[in-house]
């Protein structure tokens, strides 16, 4: 069910609340920051498959949410699961924690099974948010996600979000994206180190090239 300027209004496997804010976000952010964000075809209709872009602002993973026609599942620093309440709504909207100060083992495990089911993972692969406009290194992590779950990788390249907020004051940039075919990590045939940081590179070179185009 597709809505203005083309955002789904109900995904595939939505829950009720999910689907709710659907309707809220598209209007939000389409309407008010005037989103415009091409290329979301690329991400399959069904099976495992990653998500991968900068992070440069909070509302990140709801517009990335907003875009796609399936329910993103994505990492969130374990800070925000602290207040009860707040934990129960960012987990009904797909968030699991991240110790973001130690190797997180439960966090990775989590995401590996997150494929496993043919869900989608949200991936914020700098590891931290950055507000500038460059594309920073993308952590090897990310590269071990890809290769060990074998799910397609789908780079997102969003600018604007970065210049939503200004000196503590709202901004109304408007807001560009584009979803880039999957990122050929066919030919990485090795499982250490070494395939983890050449599979998380290509997938920086991905997204940056999205960001050339915009």
């Amino acid at each position: 069910m597709k809505g203005p300027w083309g955002y789904p209004l109900k995904g595939r496997g939505d829950t009720g609340l999910y689907t709710f804010l659907r309707w809220l976000a598209v209007p939000f952010f389409g309407g008010i920051y005037r989103c415009r964000v091409k290329g979301a075809e690329h991400l399959p209709r069904t099976g495992p498959a990653m998500v991968a872009m900068t992070h440069k602002c909070f509302w990140d993973p709801v517009i990335a949410g907003m875009v796609f026609d399936r329910p993103l599942r994505y990492m969130a620093k374990k800070e925000l699961f602290e207040n009860e309440h707040a934990a129960r709504f960012i987990s009904s909207l797909g968030a699991f924690p991240l110790d973001r100060g130690a190797g997180d083992r439960a966090a990775l495990q989590t995401a590996l099974t997150i494929l496993e089911r043919g869900e989608v993972l949200l991936m914020f692969p700098e590891g931290h948010r950055q507000t500038d406009d460059a594309v920073h290194e993308f952590l090897p992590g990310v590269g071990m996600i890809a290769l060990r779950s074998g799910a397609p990788v789908i780079p997102l390249a969003l600018e604007g979000t970065q210049y939503m907020l200004r000196d503590g004051r709202p901004g109304f940039p408007a807001l560009r994206g584009l979803v880039g075919p999957p990122v050929d990590l066919s030919d990485i045939t090795t499982r250490n180190s070494k395939g983890y940081r050449e599979a998380a590179q290509r997938m920086h070179d991905a997204v940056a090239g999205l960001y050339a185009r915009l």
